[in-house]
């Protein structure tokens, strides 16, 4: 049974709606537009809107968008990828032309068209009721002027030193300082822009005003052309899943690394998880160990499927997820090989009252993306482009007109054929192995949504050049001994804060017996607020 009084925050609760997100102007606007009779696709997009405004350094217009929706009229999961393609002028050739021998981690190069704002439009057409410029009335309010998070301003004071794009800082460091924790910050160019996209809608992105504008910063040190935002179009279709103890969990597919997160589970569903003691040194061994195993899959196979064969239904096979379970040695930490079976963000989630659900995932990649603003609209593009692979055999080799991989995903679990938990985090490379640890928390422990959410996490990544690829970073609220005996058994342990802030800021909605139940990361500003 949870333990009474762990979580910092109760379970929100509600009986006809739920938001949780990660501002809470955010989850206001989706509240309000869900109590005005809006769908979960019209909530989704002015909830969208406004973090766009209040999260700059997570999300934003010039980024992308992954959704799963669940469609109670028919019972179906569907998927909407929302994500660009890189340049026609993107290539390794023409990259050493340039006298670069790797892609930068920001900077004009690693801009791939930004695909949120046509996902957008795509969204309200399936499943929305209202006008684009209705939901976009609270993300206009929000960008004449908010009070700034300290999460916010620590994050813009921290990217001073890195962009040297001087629109950035004119937008975000006025003065050359970020604003102070409660200050009022405004965005009159963004406002400007969400005012136009209000009236002329998603062309403005593509072949107006904001198209051409972003063509012209791009022209000379970028890989997009007018005529790649022109040509953009985002697509519908059908969501990966597993069974997992009786439910049917469904991710972003491919070029996400949904397929990462059910890798792991099909592993972890041979083992009697629930036997061991939570965040225990044989839990957290044995999840570390599946995670690994997962991600080595990842690296090798995940690409646009349109450039190249994914093997995805035999990756998902239980056969294959036996096979490579026989690795697991229970006393020893191992590095994996991948094997053959012949990569800062938000994610929200919303459910109606007419019983749709969507969970969304959108970001600009790291913190403000690329760095670079296109003049006088005040969109920071994202920098997806950075994930792709030089070596020409990749599935996310670089040439023109693909989709990097992303790490962006999206999750939506389903009883008996109705939902049971929708759940989305941002957290980068890190957001796999984070769905496998609060998925777990629920349906292994039996967890409410914010205590599962809340509960210590782990993450598997190097931040600094002397760190092991492999340093697994525990949060400190792991008891010392258990990451003591972690490290003995060759785990490359480092402890983290208690609350930290890279394990993600993750938000769900659990469906129990006619009631739902919101979960919003401390780590984060998130709030959840159901009615």
């Amino acid at each position: 049974m949870p333990q009474i009084g762990y979580s910092h925050r109760p379970v929100a609760l509600g009986i006809r709606g739920m938001v949780a997100a990660a501002h809470p102007l955010a989850t206001l606007a989706g509240v309000q537009t869900l109590v005005s009779g809006g769908t979960a696709a019209d909530a989704a997009v002015a909830v969208n809107g406004v973090l766009a405004v209040t999260q700059p350094n997570m999300c934003g217009l010039g980024g992308d968008l992954f959704c799963l929706y669940y469609e109670a009229a028919t019972g179906r999961v569907h998927f909407l990828n929302g994500s660009g393609r890189s340049g026609s002028r993107a290539s390794v050739g023409e990259l050493a032309r340039r006298g670069l021998d790797r892609l930068p981690v920001i900077g004009p190069p690693t801009v791939s068209v930004p695909g949120c704002i046509r996902a957008w439009s795509m969204l309200l057409e399936r499943f929305g009721t209202r006008s684009l410029g209705d939901l976009l009335e609270p993300a206009i309010s929000a960008a004449g002027g908010f009070p700034i998070s300290s999460l916010v301003s620590q994050a813009i004071h921290e990217y001073l030193s890195v962009t040297p794009d001087p629109e950035w800082h004119r937008v975000f460091a006025p003065g050359g300082r970020a604003p102070a924790p409660g200050e009022r910050f405004a965005q009159p160019e963004l406002a400007r822009t969400l005012r136009d996209l209000a009236a002329v809608g998603p062309d403005l992105f593509y072949t107006g005003r904001v198209g051409q504008a972003i063509a012209r910063r791009l022209e000379r040190d970028g890989f997009l052309t007018a005529e790649d935002l022109a040509g953009h179009t985002g697509e519908w279709g059908e969501p990966l899943s597993t069974t997992y103890r009786g439910l049917r969990v469904f991710e972003t597919p491919p070029p996400t690394q949904g397929l990462a997160a059910l890798l792991a589970l099909n592993l972890l569903e041979g083992f009697p998880l629930a036997t061991l003691k939570i965040h225990s040194v044989e839990h957290l061994h044995l999840l570390l160990e599946m995670v690994k195993l997962a991600y080595a899959d990842r690296d090798r196979w995940i690409g646009d499927p349109a450039h190249a064969r994914l093997p995805v239904e035999a990756l998902l096979s239980k056969e294959y997820a036996a096979r490579r379970r026989t690795q697991f040695n229970p006393k020893k930490a191992q590095s994996f090989a991948f094997g053959d079976p012949e990569g800062d963000t938000t994610g929200f989630v919303v459910a109606d009252p007419a019983g749709n659900v969507i969970s969304v995932i959108q970001s600009l990649f790291n913190g403000f993306g690329s760095g670079v603003v296109v003049p006088d609209t005040g969109v920071t593009l994202q920098n997806r482009g950075r994930h792709f692979n030089l070596d020409p055999s990749h599935p996310a080799g670089l040439v023109p007109g693909k989709r990097p991989f992303h790490t962006l995903i999206a999750s939506i679990a389903m009883r008996d054929d109705r939902p049971a938990m929708a759940f989305a985090t941002m957290g980068g490379n890190g957001q796999a192995m984070f769905h496998a640890q609060v998925l777990t928390n629920v349906f292994d422990y039996h967890l409410d949504i914010q205590e599962a959410i809340e509960r210590p996490r782990f993450l598997i990544g190097a931040f600094l050049p002397d760190e092991p690829a492999d340093t697994t970073h525990i949060e400190a609220r792991v008891p010392r001994s258990v990451r003591a005996t972690l490290a003995r058994r060759g785990h490359h342990v480092k402890e983290a804060p208690d609350f930290f802030t890279r394990v993600g800021h993750a938000h769900g909605i659990v469906f129990r017996d006619g009631t739902l139940m919101g979960g919003a990361d401390p780590r984060g500003d998130g709030v959840a607020l159901g009615f």
